[in-house]
Order: structure tokens, then sequence, then C-alpha cells
């Protein structure tokens, strides 16, 4: 008869294993990792649009300072006269002055 041991299972947290999963994901089916990752897309047009795909809410909303929670880190959108153009369930666009771009944990 034969005896088994009972080994403990180290667990990994989800976010490390995603880049992996999503990696795989990504060659097997030729669709682009960020989409399956559901990692932020940031596309500036100049200094003045600004469009976020893939956010997860609008933390806070001032003419000078947008602030935006993604799945990994807060985006913080810093200028003058900003405006929130449009926001959709996973995409928005800020038009007006905008000075800087920042990633916050």
């Amino acid at each position: 008869m034969k005896k088994y041991r009972h080994v403990k299972k180290t667990s990994t947290k989800p976010e490390v294993r995603e880049p992996i999963i999503s990696r795989r994901l990504s060659d097997k089916f030729d669709i682009p990792e960020d989409i399956i990752a559901k990692a932020p897309v940031i596309l500036g047009c100049g200094n003045h649009r600004l469009c976020i795909e893939n956010y997860r809410s609008i933390i806070e909303y001032t003419e000078e300072l947008i602030k935006v929670q993604t799945k990994q880190r807060k985006i913080y959108i810093r200028g003058n006269k900003l405006v929130i153009a449009y926001f959709r369930e996973d995409e928005m666009c800020v038009l007006g002055n905008i000075d800087s771009i920042e990633y916050h944990r």
C-alpha cells in the first residue's frame, strides 16, 4: 500500500500568473496580449487629447487633475481646462491642455 504525503501547495497571486497565461493565449489565438490581459492602452494626440482603453474607474475629476484607476495602477493626467469628452464601460477620452501623464501604484 502506497502512502501519499500531503504537500502544501504554494499559492501564487493571480497577477503573477496572468502575463504567462495571456502570452500563451495571445500566441495561440493570434490576439494582441494587451486585449487578453486588459492592460490599459493609452493613445495621445498632441497635448490636447488622450484616450484610455481598459480602465476600471475615474477616481478624481477636476479641471487640473484627472485620476483614473486601471487594473494594475493609477494614471494621473495633469493639465488645465481638462474635460472628459466621453466615457464608456472600458474607454474614455480626455480633452484639454495636458501637461503630464503619471503612473502611480
